[in-house]
């Protein structure tokens, strides 16, 4: 599930039932599948060894997160879910670092597009697994956020550097991380304004998707080689898409700066 762009987790814990394991168990079982795909995908040539260290890496602190802050509480199914979803993103960091390097082929290319699409289904299953099974909880939306900005900003990345748009596609991956970084290091009053909780609003889950859909549908047309009978199709696509995302977010820093006038 991809929560409102900008919107503040509350810190109570939901209490749940239900069948589900250890985090030890899953993260253990994520390292061995992040492992042989990365063994299988280096001998079939689709990632070279720094990225895929890095990848290796990312997964390895997205682990020790789960197991530092969700110590010895039960996972939860839906929590499992956004943990494929990290092994996903991972593997798209990977592939990402290959497309810097100027070592991602066509091969590479379809493979990212068909995790980061995956990813993104799996984004609608996790949210409803957790409303349904009753576990919801801070973690698991805290968890699942930073796993989808992890994704955008990665798919942002490679989208520039494989030349579809110019750097300013970068702005859909870093948006957020600028909003939690003014709400921590900005000045005083837009700190204090940051950081109040912001009414719910459906269509920051949809503007939230977008990006992602947008992001893949650029690369697909690379994939696709349209962008050489079609060069703007790429903007087409992501314009939009950065406009809706930069009026979500001020739309949000206008009312929270509002909101603190009153109180």
């Amino acid at each position: 599930m991809i929560y409102p762009v900008g919107a503040r987790i509350s810190l109570s814990t939901h209490s749940y039932d239900g069948e589900v394991t250890r985090p030890w168990q899953p993260v253990a079982a994520g390292a061995l599948v992040e492992g042989a795909g990365l063994v299988v995908a280096g001998g079939a040539g689709l990632v070279m060894p720094a990225p895929a260290l890095v990848a290796a890496l990312g997964y390895v602190g997205g682990a020790a997160a789960i197991l530092t802050y969700w110590g010895k509480r039960r996972l939860g199914a839906a929590n499992l879910v956004t943990l494929a979803r990290v092994i996903g993103t991972c593997w798209v960091i990977g592939l990402t670092l290959e497309a810097w390097f100027g070592h991602l082929g066509s091969a590479g290319l379809l493979v990212m597009i068909v995790i980061g699409v995956c990813c993104l289904i799996l984004d609608g299953l996790d949210g409803a697994i957790a409303r349904h099974r009753g576990e919801a909880s801070a973690f698991g939306a805290r968890f699942d956020m930073e796993t989808d900005a992890a994704l955008l900003m990665s798919l942002s990345l490679a989208v520039s550097t494989l030349g579809i748009a110019g750097w300013w596609v970068l702005a859909i991956g870093l948006m957020r991380y600028a909003y939690v970084a003014a709400a921590w290091i900005g000045p005083a009053r837009l700190r204090s304004a940051l950081r109040l909780r912001l009414p719910y609003r459906y269509s920051r889950k949809v503007i939230a998707v977008v990006q992602g859909v947008a992001l893949l549908a650029a690369l697909a047309v690379e994939a696709a080689g349209l962008n050489t009978r079609v060069p703007m199709l790429p903007t087409l696509l992501l314009a939009p898409a950065l406009a809706l995302l930069t009026w979500s977010f001020g739309r949000d820093v206008i009312w929270q700066l509002t909101r603190l006038r009153t109180i």
